[in-house]
């Protein structure tokens, strides 16, 4: 991959982690349903080239795609380490 190309993905995915972060840390749940949604978006956004959008558009969908899905992945790891700590507490209190 070519230097602007990283410099570029790395750029993106680093700001939509920064931009998810806040809303990540005070509504998993809400902020899940809005990546996947924009994941939707992005993957209909990458099959959808029929007028050539060319290396630059590609590179910054497909960046769009990766920081979408590492944010998914943590929110899921999140939302499932919750639920565990809201069993496990249930459970202590269970006469």
């Amino acid at each position: 991959m070519s230097k602007w190309r990283e410099e570029k993905r790395e750029e993106i995915i680093n700001g939509i982690l920064g931009y998810f972060q806040h809303r990540q840390d005070s509504d998993p749940a809400a902020t899940l349903q809005e990546v996947e949604q924009e994941l939707d978006s992005q993957f209909f956004r990458l099959g959808n080239d029929w007028t050539g959008r060319g290396v630059v558009m590609d590179t910054v969908i497909t960046a769009t795609i990766e920081a979408l899905e590492i944010v998914r992945s943590n929110l899921l790891v999140e939302m499932e380490q919750n639920n565990s700590k809201t069993n496990n507490h249930n459970k202590g209190n269970i006469a």
